[in-house]
């Protein structure tokens, strides 16, 4: 009776295993399909990508040219403000 336990045991554990391989494959499966479904969207949309990454970087260029000269006629006013002292 005792090995019957054992064996009744050993079996459920192996169910069990199973049961969870095959659960895991489904989640891998379907991990599958959302990366190629992911990777279809972005081949589609990389030209539109990259043109607002270089718009992005354009505006950030114009923004520092614009500080730049922002920067130039503060300096230009503290300059003044020293002479009228």
């Amino acid at each position: 009776m005792n090995t019957l336990g054992w064996q009744i045991g050993a079996f459920l554990i192996g169910l069990s295993s199973l049961i969870v391989a095959i659960y895991f494959s489904k989640l891998l499966n379907s991990l599958n399909k959302v990366v190629e479904n992911f990777q279809r969207i972005i081949t589609y949309n990389e030209r539109y990508i990259n043109e607002i990454i270089e718009n992005t970087s354009n505006i950030t260029k114009e923004i520092d040219s614009i500080f730049s000269v922002l920067n130039k006629f503060t300096d230009l006013f503290k300059v003044f403000k020293f002479i009228r002292k």
